[in-house]
């Protein structure tokens, strides 16, 4: 797969350093809406899912990385599952949804656990082959 992360990018999740949260936290669900006019058929458009996971403090913790489709915005099905971390530090990683050119709705979420749960900063970008847009309607 050919990735263009500055041409056919955008951020699903983004939880900056300053605005940690210490709770599970779903992204906005965004329509995926595919660029006719790149060349690139649906069918072959690929996607991943590029993660930046800060952990820190918790007792315990445990936090992950997951992608979820949906075919009406409503009803959710993890289509990618991060690693499960299990103790503070800073995390990259890439997630390979295949199916997510199949759902017309996509969203990123984070999924916190522990005894106490940790506090984290992510940020979710889904870089493809081609163009797309995500719209919230």
């Amino acid at each position: 797969m050919k990735c263009y992360p500055n041409r056919y990018s955008t951020k699903l999740l983004n939880i900056a350093n300053a605005a940690q949260v210490n709770a599970t936290t779903n992204g906005t669900g965004y329509r995926l809406l595919p660029d006719e006019a790149d060349g690139q058929s649906n069918a072959a458009q690929d996607y991943k899912v590029f993660a930046y996971l800060n952990v820190t403090g918790g007792t315990a913790p445990t936090a992950q990385v997951v992608v979820q489709g949906s075919v009406d915005g409503v009803l959710w099905f993890d289509l990618a599952t991060g690693t499960q971390r299990n103790a503070a530090g800073a995390y990259t990683e890439v997630l390979d949804p295949a199916n997510v050119g199949l759902f017309p709705w996509v969203r990123a979420r984070v999924v916190l656990g522990g005894t106490a749960n940790p506090s984290v900063d992510v940020t979710a970008e889904l870089v493809s082959t081609g163009g797309f847009q995500l719209a919230t309607s």
